[in-house]
């Protein structure tokens, strides 16, 4: 039970002690409104200040019950009172901790909605273990997305400002996935302005609102209507395939899964050919397409074709062979060769 409620549950039943007392005593010992209200509250505190006017049996038995009941009461909510103080005291707390831990953070993922979609979108981040924050409005949704252990900042990220707190200009994506297409074109146009360099993956509900998020700035934008519906196409047509496709997808979950890897271009593998590098013999990874420096991506590439630095191969493997595939494609200090 929440402090907020058994506070108020507390109060509410300490103020019907209090009036009932004062009518109490003024049925009983016939007396003012304002001597009545005053013997009820030294009862309840118990000060123990002499009787205010004298009292008859019955009215002895009125001042045993409030003891009995009102002392309780009182303690009850005094008690109710400093827990709530103490976790609005420990909240802050951990607000502060969690902005401080935030403007920490560099080259982490933004995702900006904590519905159904940016729910999943960033338990799969989680997944993968990168730092991440969550841009959430709503209180329900942001207390459920710190529940989980999510670095949240409460605010509208169609404002600039919640976009700055999350640490846009220090992130290397943002993903805007919030129920209105609307929304996400500001969170899109406003993040695209903040950062150049960011990569911006947009939701959208309706097929008009694709363009409209590519003029706007997004690299990618996902209709999750449109993609469930080819999963499940792709499952009733040919189910093999769509297994592969889920063994990459979940990797977190399976053995294998796909990652891109830039060359360097200090590495041994740049200039080289995926045959002559020894790329899949030493990695054991095998890669499925090259991302060459403007951004085109090569499926299915030829194993003698030179690999240009900077370039980026996309690979499918496990994580022994995926780091080891990075290892390969990292700079090799000179100096230790």
């Amino acid at each position: 039970m929440r402090p907020t409620f058994r506070l108020g549950r507390a109060a509410a039943a300490l103020g019907f002690l209090m009036v009932a007392g004062t009518v109490g005593y003024r049925t009983i010992e016939g007396a003012g409104w304002g001597d009545a209200a005053y013997m009820v509250i030294m009862t309840v505190s118990t000060v123990g200040f002499a009787e205010v006017f004298p009292l008859s049996d019955a009215g002895r038995v009125l001042t045993g019950l409030l003891i009995t009941f009102g002392v309780g009461t009182a303690f009850y909510t005094a008690t109710a009172a400093i827990e709530l103080m103490l976790e609005r005291v420990s909240d802050r707390g951990k607000r502060v901790r969690m902005n401080r831990d935030i403007d920490r953070l560099e080259q982490h993922h933004i995702v900006c909605g904590f519905g159904r979609v940016g729910r999943a979108a960033w338990t799969e981040l989680k997944a993968r273990g990168v730092p991440c924050v969550v841009v959430e409005s709503k209180q329900g949704r942001a207390e459920i997305a710190r529940s989980l252990g999510a670095a949240v900042v409460q605010q509208d990220a169609t404002h600039n400002v919640a976009l700055e707190a999350a640490g846009v200009e220090r992130a290397v994506s943002l993903l805007a996935c919030v129920e209105s297409d609307n929304d996400n074109l500001v969170i899109v146009l406003s993040a695209r302005s903040l950062n150049t360099e960011l990569q911006i993956v947009a939701r959208a509900n309706e097929n008009e609102s694709e363009d409209k998020l590519i003029l706007a700035g997004a690299d990618r934008v996902v209709l999750p209507q449109i993609v469930g519906a080819k999963r499940m196409a792709a499952m009733a047509l040919q189910p093999t395939v769509a297994d592969v496709i889920d063994l990459t997808l979940r990797g977190h979950h399976l053995e294998f899964r796909v990652e891109r890897i830039p060359v360097s271009a200090d590495s041994p593998v740049a200039g080289a050919s995926l045959r002559t590098a020894g790329v899949r013999e030493k990695s054991g990874a095998m890669v499925i397409a090259i991302e060459a420096r403007d951004g085109e991506l090569s499926l299915n590439p030829d194993p003698d074709r030179p690999l240009a630095a900077t370039s980026a191969l996309v690979a499918v493997g496990n994580d022994a062979q995926l780091r080891n595939l990075r290892q390969l494609c990292e700079v090799v200090d000179t100096a230790s060769r």
